[in-house]
């Protein structure tokens, strides 16, 4: 049994941290699914497929360096809130780009760990 793997490039995002990449879940069944990455220039990119293409849903302005990417939600539905944390700053977005949460935290230190638990 022979194996041929391919190599194909949808998008280009820069040098990435671990734990910066997430799938949105789908909406409905037959909803393309989105993935959603945050890169160290610290733009967000939120992307889906159609017909083999990528097709971007938005994408945020450069600014500090994404250490984190989290998904959140109201418990018991899908989680499609956007947080990221970047330097001391902490920013929401919704599946859509929206941004609807930015705080400046009091620590001295870069943000390296987050959890979303539930908004309601």
């Amino acid at each position: 049994m022979d194996l041929h793997l391919h190599r194909a490039d949808y998008v280009q995002v820069g040098v990435t941290a671990q734990k910066t990449m997430k799938l949105l879940p789908a909406t409905r069944g037959s909803a393309t699914q989105k993935v959603v990455i945050g890169d160290h220039e610290g733009v967000v990119l939120c992307f889906g497929m159609k017909k083999g293409e990528a097709v971007a849903v938005f994408k945020t302005l450069p600014g500090q360096k994404i250490a984190r990417l989290e998904l959140g939600g109201i418990l018991n539905t899908p989680q499609e809130k956007i947080f990221v944390a970047a330097g001391s700053e902490i920013r929401g977005f919704t599946k859509r780009g929206k941004q609807f949460l930015s705080f400046e935290t009091n620590l001295t230190e870069s943000i390296k760990a987050m959890y979303v638990y539930s908004l309601f």
